[in-house]
């Protein structure tokens, strides 16, 4: 009898996923995550998918990682965010802005998901990537792991 095979997530699935998961994360924890953004400059995209690996005990290529936190499209995405939060609400050019700024959302997200390398069967992956989030930000590691789990969470729940 032939076994059926086991389906490996491709990096379009795992993109999709990933991007799934970010969304149902960011509305349920909207708030939260624009506050840190804000006063301890968190980067949300980092800790959706840090969340993500988590839930899904997937490893990271750690180098990988790295590269799409500092490489140009991500100072891209950072520069097309701070115009797009001094310009006035009713400023014409804004919702423009605004969509380009969640393409480049998207599209950050989609390079994170192609840091996800395979399962992490022991868990290994959680205290380093709480300890790398917490060197980008004003966080402690236990403050972040806290929030990885808190967004673990909330993609199991409705928004509010």
């Amino acid at each position: 009898m032939p076994e059926t095979p086991v389906h490996t997530p491709t990096e379009k699935d795992r993109t999709t996923d990933l991007w799934s998961f970010a969304l149902r994360c960011y509305s349920v924890e909207q708030t939260t995550l624009l506050g840190l953004q804000a006063s301890a400059r968190l980067h949300i995209n980092d800790a959706l998918f840090a969340a993500y690996a988590r839930a899904h005990r997937v490893s990271v290529d750690a180098g990988r990682w790295q590269q799409v936190r500092t490489d140009r499209p991500r100072r891209l995405l950072l520069r097309v965010r701070r115009i797009r939060q001094r310009l006035q609400r009713s400023d014409p050019t804004r919702s423009r802005v605004l969509e380009w700024e969640l393409d480049l959302e998207r599209w950050d997200l989609a390079r994170l998901a192609s840091c996800l390398v395979g399962f992490d069967g022991d868990g290994g992956n959680n205290a380093r990537m709480a300890a790398v989030l917490s060197e980008q930000c004003d966080l402690s590691a236990d403050e972040v792991d806290g929030l990885l789990d808190r967004l673990q969470h909330s993609a199991q729940r409705e928004p509010n």
